[in-house]
């Protein structure tokens, strides 16, 4: 079964409480005996219900399920702490107090600095040390119609299977952080409890060692294509460029197209990861849209996407997303 996603050359990302992974992780779920942290084959997060949205495979998580794991109210509190950074600051707990989600490799309760990193954040990058790795998070706001929440989604600088997703709130910090596709997460959520004042959060590590080994020898790599078809009354003049993580070129071609024509991308093999496509139209509008490659998995792909050239001066291209 097909997963068609239309998306116009001016969409507008709606803004969610949000844990995400790649959108080539559209493979089986596997739950923990607690339903607390959900696997997915090819990229270990703690979704649940994943759905498509603007290039991304999103999930929420079940935050109840993670409360209901949380210290109780009433738990001896160990006070000694351990400040990481400006944003997350460590709390020690009596461990035997902590029931940790069996899925994950280790964890930690902190409490979180929301104002500090809505700071950082307002200037694009975000310096985080998680469990000891440190992180330089490349994050982008996204348009959201809640009062004081803000959505940002982005990368880990160097990493080009990574991806990032926070939703914050005045009080409280939820997340993924996305370091490949295939071996390394890290999740936060806000929990029911308090520290000083402070909400507790549960910040966890899940680490899959050998994990896209795994996949190589089972799944071959699934090419990335796109079609052009041209739905105007008009002819156009196309430039379309497919840019790598790091702005390398590894394809372009130009294309001249009367009504009603219709052409087909070479397949166009590339390593795992995030790509981009550059359009350019009648060499006055550009266009851009993020794909994803990775391994032609049973549930799962590279994407497809198909360019519709439209009668429409404000939305003058439709990309429509497909997963097979």
């Amino acid at each position: 079964m097909r997963v068609i996603i239309i998306i116009t050359a001016a969409l507008i990302l709606l803004g969610i409480v949000i844990f995400s992974v790649p959108s080539d992780s559209n493979s089986g779920v596997i739950s923990d005996n607690k339903n607390l942290i959900l696997k997915i084959e090819n990229n270990s997060s703690f979704l649940e219900s994943p759905i498509e949205w603007g290039g991304f495979k999103i999930a929420t998580a079940d935050i109840d399920k993670i409360r209901e794991t949380s210290v109780s109210e009433n738990s001896k509190k160990n006070l000694s702490e351990t400040d990481e950074n400006a944003i997350f600051k460590e709390i020690k707990f009596d461990r035997n107090s902590i029931v940790a989600p069996e899925s994950c490799d280790s964890f930690e309760t902190v409490i979180v600095n929301p104002a500090k990193f809505r700071e950082l954040a307002s200037n694009g990058t975000v310096n985080l040390d998680l469990m000891g790795e440190d992180y330089e998070l490349k994050l982008q706001e996204r348009e959201i119609q809640k009062p004081n929440v803000n959505s940002y989604m982005g990368y880990i600088a160097g990493k080009p299977q990574s991806s990032v997703f926070f939703t914050v709130k005045d009080e409280s910090i939820d997340g993924c952080i996305n370091v490949d596709f295939f071996n390394q997460s890290y999740g936060i959520a806000s929990t029911d409890e308090k520290y000083d004042g402070k909400i507790v959060h549960l910040l966890w590590e899940y680490y899959n060692e050998g994990g896209e080994e795994e996949i190589k020898k089972n799944h071959s790599l699934d090419p990335l294509e796109f079609s052009l078809k041209n739905n105007d009354k008009k002819s156009h003049e196309i430039h379309i460029e497919l840019l790598d993580f790091y702005n390398k070129s590894v394809f372009k071609e130009n294309y001249t197209m009367n009504p009603e024509d219709e052409i087909f991308s070479p397949e166009i093999t590339v390593e795992p990861g995030y790509y981009r496509y550059k359009i350019i139209l009648d060499n006055k509008l550009t266009f851009e849209q993020r794909v994803t490659a990775s391994y032609a998995a049973n549930l799962g792909g590279s994407e497809k996407i198909h360019f519709n050239i439209r009668d429409d001066p404000d939305n003058p291209i439709e990309f429509v997303s497909e997963i097979s």
